[in-house]
């Protein structure tokens, strides 16, 4: 089952000089946060346009480019008054279009993922559970414990678990290597293992 994500901006930042002028905007995209950026001025070699996708561990990692000598040419150069919007939206809008190709097509909850979450609902909440999740208990939940994941396990069960840092050896191996024990050290010792 594919999910569809409708693109929300959040923030967007437009200015311009006499020697530049710049378009920002970050978006949220279902689970991932993704910054694009146009930025023109009166040469070619310092212009750009990318898009990038804040990564678990809060850094920005590029994901589709736009080479500034495909669109330099049908830009105008910069001025102080210049309408941004006009002039760098098109390829903003063109990079988000390219990100959302990338991803919304990369994310996808198998069926028997599924299944197990709503076993998993079941036993809290019996075989007609319900329970409605707000926004405020997933953003306790993303500041608390490590990152949630869903891994397949060679004997057919699905371990769902947010008890590891992201960098647990669980976790990068998808359960090939056991977990080192660091991330129950910081769990005790009051720490938050998803930055440790």
């Amino acid at each position: 089952m594919n999910m569809q994500f409708t693109p929300t901006v959040v923030d967007e930042i437009i200015y311009a000089t006499e020697g530049h002028y710049t378009l920002k905007r970050i978006v949220h995209l279902g689970p991932h946060t993704v910054r694009v950026r146009v930025h023109r001025e009166v040469e070619v070699e310092p212009c750009f346009a990318a898009a990038e996708v804040l990564s678990a561990d809060m850094a920005w990692t590029p994901l589709v480019t736009h080479h500034p000598e495909c669109w330099f040419d049908r830009t105008a150069t910069p001025f102080k008054h210049i309408n941004v919007k006009s002039e760098l939206e098109p390829l903003a809008d063109n990079l988000m279009q390219r990100v959302q190709d990338i991803l919304v097509k990369a994310i996808a909850i198998p069926d028997h993922v599924l299944d197990v979450i709503g076993a998993m609902l079941a036993m809290a909440y019996g075989s007609t559970g319900e329970h409605v999740i707000t926004p405020d208990d997933v953003r306790w939940a993303k500041a608390n414990g490590g990152p949630f994941r869903a891994i397949d396990r060679q004997d057919g069960s699905v371990l769902l678990t947010k008890a590891h840092r992201y960098d647990c050896p669980l976790l990068i191996s998808e359960c090939d290597v056991p977990c080192d024990g660091k991330c129950q050290a910081a769990q005790t010792a009051g720490g938050d293992p998803a930055m440790s």
